[in-house]
């Protein structure tokens, strides 16, 4: 494929396959994934295709998978490259561990939020953040953790190195927002088509299709839940059902969904505002949440030199050092997003869009396709209102701490549709 030897198939998506590669002339590992056959020949999916590449590649951040290349084999195949990374995806991480520790969960959620937030200053939303679309890979620890200890000789702390931590790649922005001046957005996305996997959902996207970056915070205030509490804040057996909570009920705090666990007050705060069904409440921009992150770490902690060559900054992309917050460039609303009003409608959208869905993936991994579904827009009206802060008193909530509805295997409101989906170990 142009001057890429393709080797084994490492991932399958909606839209394209991707192969493990490798540059025939100076021998570099790559991913490289390439349109379906069947696609090549359509003009909006190379150009969708063309978009996931190009948003990845205008943000530049260390924790956004990099694309290197891009173009068309003899044969008229389309096809771009990207780094291939050793690593798991932070669903896989999940679905073993059930449950993250504090400190790593805050630490993954500090690198997403920096790479959404520079996404997002590049007038790019991601519009379908889920735990398939962040790989993680191991590098070497750099900080020294702090421990507090209670036994018999009473409460006393105890110092570690950090032998490794969680570095974060943000995968797949195929379906991606980019406010770019010279592209037609309807043109790309078919006049108002929204896309998006239903549990990590806004409530504004599941009613009426609205995206802005306040729906990416949405995506991480859920995967934060997920993390520190074992499941996800809304499940049910159907795309509609689980829409229909997002819209309406209330979200269960997560130390009442997992008392065991250790969730600080602050955390507990942040995940609440993250998850608010009206976006007016929640954090308004990346930056936003990323200062208050800091203030979450419960009984570990840590500490490290002040002094840190730049180049070992970018690499790190880690938790910033509590009470000397410091932010590099820009991270925050992009100027023209669009206003959301009190009751989550956008100014000027006429009535509820059609909404793309992808399905969320269930453990052990398998073969999933990228899925469409249009639901009743009038039963999504019909719902109560929103909730105006998403706080409520937990016994409120009906759920037990690691009960979540079975999906049955046979769900026949699903139909494929030809968006990408999570393209596993090559991102």
């Amino acid at each position: 494929m142009g001057k890429y030897k393709l080797h084994e198939i490492v991932g399958r998506g909606g839209m394209g396959v991707v192969y493990r590669g490798e540059h025939v002339y100076i021998g570099k590992e790559v991913a490289v994934k390439i349109l379906h056959d069947g696609y090549g020949g359509r003009e909006e999916s190379i150009k969708r295709f063309l978009r996931e590449a190009r948003a990845a590649s205008l943000i530049n951040h260390p924790n956004i998978v990099d694309i290197t290349d891009f173009g068309k084999s003899n044969d008229g195949t389309v096809f771009f490259v990207m780094e291939f990374l050793h690593g798991e995806p932070l669903d896989a991480l999940m679905q073993r561990e059930r449950r993250l520790e504090l400190i790593r969960a805050i630490t993954i959620v500090n690198q997403i939020a920096g790479a959404l937030g520079a996404a997002h200053a590049k007038g790019i939303v991601h519009r379908d953040l889920k735990p398939e679309n962040v790989m993680l890979t191991k590098r070497e620890g750099r900080r020294e953790l702090i421990r507090q200890i209670s036994d018999e000789s009473g409460l006393h702390t105890v110092t570690e190195r950090e032998k490794a931590f969680d570095f974060v790649k943000i995968l797949d922005f195929g379906v991606a927002k980019v406010r770019d001046p010279n592209v037609s957005e309807a043109r790309v996305t078919q006049q108002g088509v929204v896309f998006g996997t239903p549990e990590y959902m806004a409530p504004e996207t599941a009613r009426i299709g609205v995206s802005d970056p306040r729906t990416d915070i949405y995506a991480l205030g859920v995967i934060f839940y997920e993390m520190l509490t074992g499941t996800i804040p809304f499940a049910g057996e159907t795309a509609v059902d689980v829409m229909l909570k997002v819209v309406s009920e209330p979200v269960t705090p997560p130390r009442a969904r997992a008392p065991g666990a250790e969730i600080t007050p602050e955390a507990e705060q942040l995940i609440m505002k993250a998850l608010s069904k009206d976006p007016l409440r929640r954090h308004q921009s990346m930056e936003e949440l990323h200062e208050e992150l800091q203030r979450c770490y419960g009984s570990v902690r840590y500490r490290r030199s002040i002094e840190r060559s730049a180049a070992e900054a970018e690499r790190n992309a880690a938790p910033i050092q509590r009470n000397s917050v410091q932010v590099s460039g820009t991270i925050g609303t992009p100027p023209g997003t669009p206003q959301v009003r009190n009751d989550g409608v956008s100014p000027g959208a006429a009535g509820a869009a059609p909404i793309l869905l992808t399905r969320k993936k269930e453990r052990p991994r398998r073969t999933t396709l990228p899925l469409e579904l249009q639901p009743d827009p009038a039963a999504l009206e019909k719902t109560p209102p929103p909730v105006a802060n998403g706080t409520v008193n937990a016994a409120e909530g009906g759920h037990d701490e690691w009960s979540e509805p079975a999906r049955p295997e046979n769900e026949n409101n699903w139909a494929e549709l030809d968006i990408d989906a999570p393209d596993g170990t090559s991102g």
